[in-house]
């Protein structure tokens, strides 16, 4: 009986790791998917051609921004589960030169994102008519602006918490920061920081 119940667990054992080498083969396989049809968190090109090389502050944008010389606006809507995410993220730790423009809901009400997340209330502004998010040319969310020495030069949607850190990361300067594979459209580069208008 012994002999029956140590085969069994031995043929179980190897049963187990079987199919854990098959469920690993498994990732592997859908990984490789997603990269290939694109499904990877790629930031995509946001035009906003009209706005490029103006003061933020023409475009309806916080008038800090005309004097910094790097930062992000993060544009959020209430609508958008990444948006959420992305809040939840910021948490108590929201980085200095980061502001952030919200599209609510309801425009007659507060953003939900602005009541119910820790974001700095003084960098936050909420877009209740759209007027901002259509003036610069965003027309979808999340998505970021790049301001360099006061003036808007670029936007791209930031797909995960993961993208918008790294962005992030390279506005400051920050030298360890690799561009994930395949990122064809990043926020900023080095030769950005460096040659931008």
């Amino acid at each position: 009986m012994t002999i029956a119940l140590s085969v069994a667990v031995v043929i179980l054992g190897a049963l187990l790791f079987v199919l854990l080498g098959s469920q690993v083969e498994m990732y592997r396989d859908i990984a490789q998917l997603r990269d290939l049809s694109g499904l990877i968190d790629r930031p995509l090109k946001v035009d906003v051609s009209a706005a490029v090389g103006a003061r933020p502050s023409a475009y309806g944008l916080p008038a800090a921004l005309d004097t910094v010389d790097a930062g992000l606006v993060l544009f959020l809507s209430d609508k958008c589960a990444t948006c959420r995410t992305i809040a939840t993220s910021l948490g108590s730790q929201f980085p200095a030169d980061l502001w952030v423009v919200l599209d609510p809901a309801n425009p007659r009400k507060d953003s939900e994102i602005k009541v119910n997340y820790p974001l700095e209330q003084e960098k936050v502004t909420v877009d209740h008519s759209r007027e901002i998010s259509a003036s610069v040319g965003v027309t979808l969310t999340p998505a970021a602006i790049v301001v360099l020495d006061g003036r808007i030069v670029r936007a791209a949607t930031v797909p995960s918490t993961r993208q918008l850190t790294e962005t992030l990361r390279t506005l400051r300067g920050d030298p360890t920061v690799e561009a994930p594979p395949g990122a064809e459209l990043p926020l900023v580069s080095a030769a950005s920081r460096k040659d931008h208008p």
